[in-house]
C-alpha cells in the first residue's frame, strides 16, 4: 500500500476547475450525455442541459462553454457574460490593499474589502485577464486572501522542558527521547532507548513499554497520549499506559486527522487497507488495495483494476468504480466514469448524470 501519499489537492484528471472553498452546491452540475446543465441537491433540473462544460456556481455565477467560446450564466440560466471567451476560469472573491483600480471603462474601485473577479481570455493564445462579473477587463487584478490553514495531520504535541540528565542512567535504558503524562496520575513516562530499541519507563523505574521497538513515536490528543510503534518492520498503536489499542500486525499504519478534527488510522495488511479509529473499530473494512487521505476531507478507495471509490465522512462508502474521485465539498465528489467523462456523486451515493 502507498497510503503514506497524500492525494493532491490538484485534481489535474479532472476538465472541470474547482473552488471548492467558495463553491455554492445549491446547483449541482447535471450532465446528460454530453451536455451540462444544473440541478438541485434533490436531483429536479433546474436549468436544462445545454453546454458543453459547466461550473459550480461562484458569487451567483458560473462559467460554461458553449460551441468552442466560454460565457458565464447567473443561477436564474440567463447569460449575465456573451460566450467570448477562448478560456475561462470560475469567479473568486479577491481584495485590494488601497484605493486604486479601474475597469475598462474608466471606473475607478476604491476600498473594496472582496471583489469578484476571474481569469478568462479573449486571445487563442491562452492569456488571461481579470474580468469583473460584466465581463469587463480590469486593469489591475485583485489580490487573493490566503488564509492560514491549520495542518490538520501535525500531531498535538507538548513541548516539556525536562532536565533528563537529573535522572540517573541505570542499565534500563541508555537514552530518554521524551516524556510526557497521563491525565489522572502524578507520574511521569519516558520514552528511552536501550541499544537499538525503544520502550517506556516511569519515574519509578517500572517498564510500561517493553524495550522491543524500533520506533516509538508519541502524540497527544486533547487529554489522551497514544504512542506509534513499529516492530519486526510492523506498524500498530499503544495507548500511554502500554495497553494495545492497534495491534502491531499491520504492514503498514498511517495516521490522519481529517476535516471533522477526528483521528483516522489507515492500516493495510497483506495487501489489503482499511480503516480504524484509535480503538481498533473499522470505520472502513479492509477491503480495499489502497486508501488516500484527500486534503479537503475524506478517503479514496482504491479497488481492483485501480477502480475508485470514496469514504464519505458522514460514513457512507461509495464503492469503486470510476476511474478518478476527487472531493468537491464536503456532500460531493466529482468524478470520471468508464466512458471518460466526468460528473457529480453525492454522499448518498446519487449520481448527477445520465450517460
Amino acid at each position: 500500500m502507498n497510503s503514506k501519499k497524500l492525494l493532491l489537492a490538484c485534481f489535474i484528471l479532472l476538465a472541470v476547475p474547482v473552488f471548492a472553498q467558495e463553491a455554492d452546491m445549491s446547483l449541482i452540475p447535471y450532465r446528460q450525455g454530453n451536455l451540462w446543465g444544473y440541478a438541485s441537491p434533490d436531483k429536479r433540473i433546474v436549468i436544462m442541459p445545454a453546454y458543453a462544460e459547466a461550473n459550480l456556481f461562484v458569487g451567483g455565477y458560473a462559467v460554461v462553454k458553449k460551441g468552442s467560446k466560454y460565457g458565464y450564466i447567473n443561477k436564474g440560466g440567463k447569460v449575465a457574460i456573451p460566450f467570448k471567451f477562448y478560456t475561462a476560469k470560475p469567479f473568486r472573491f479577491g481584495y485590494y490593499d488601497k484605493a486604486g483600480t479601474h475597469t475598462a471603462d474608466g471606473k475607478v474601485i476604491q476600498n473594496q474589502d472582496t471583489v469578484l473577479f476571474a481569469g478568462a481570455s479573449l486571445k487563442p493564445d491562452g492569456i488571461e485577464s481579470c474580468i469583473d462579473t460584466k465581463g469587463r477587463i480590469i486593469t489591475k487584478c485583485p489580490a487573493i486572501n490566503e488564509n492560514s490553514v491549520p495542518d490538520l495531520n501535525k500531531p498535538t504535541t507538548v513541548t516539556l522542558e525536562s532536565n533528563y540528565s537529573t535522572i540517573q542512567r541505570t542499565d534500563l535504558f541508555d537514552k530518554i527521547t521524551e516524556d510526557y503524562k497521563i491525565a489522572g496520575s502524578e507520574d511521569t513516562y519516558y520514552v528511552a532507548l536501550k541499544g537499538n530499541n525503544y520502550g517506556v519507563f516511569n519515574n519509578k523505574f517500572d517498564v510500561i513499554v517493553p524495550f522491543e521497538y524500533t520506533m516509538i513515536k508519541r502524540w497527544n490528543n486533547n487529554n489522551s497520549v497514544y504512542l506509534e510503534v513499529q516492530k519486526n518492520e510492523l506498524k500498530g498503536l499503544l495507548r500511554a499506559n502500554g495497553a494495545v489499542s492497534i495491534p502491531v500486525d499491520n504492514n503498514n499504519l498511517l495516521r490522519v486527522r481529517s476535516t471533522d478534527r477526528k483521528n483516522y488510522f489507515i492500516v493495510s495488511k497483506n495487501g489489503k487497507a482499511g480503516i480504524k479509529d484509535a480503538d481498533n473499530n473499522d470505520i472502513v473494512p479492509s477491503n480495499y488495495t489502497d486508501i488516500l487521505y484527500d486534503q479537503a476531507g475524506g478517503f479514496v478507495l482504491v479497488g481492483n483494476n485501480n477502480q475508485k471509490g470514496f469514504y464519505f465522512l458522514n460514513n457512507y462508502i461509495l464503492e469503486p468504480k470510476y476511474t478518478d474521485v476527487k472531493l468537491v465539498k464536503g456532500d460531493y465528489v466529482m468524478v470520471r466514469t468508464q466512458t471518460g467523462k466526468t460528473g457529480f456523486v453525492n454522499n448518498k451515493g446519487e449520481e448527477f448524470f445520465v450517460e
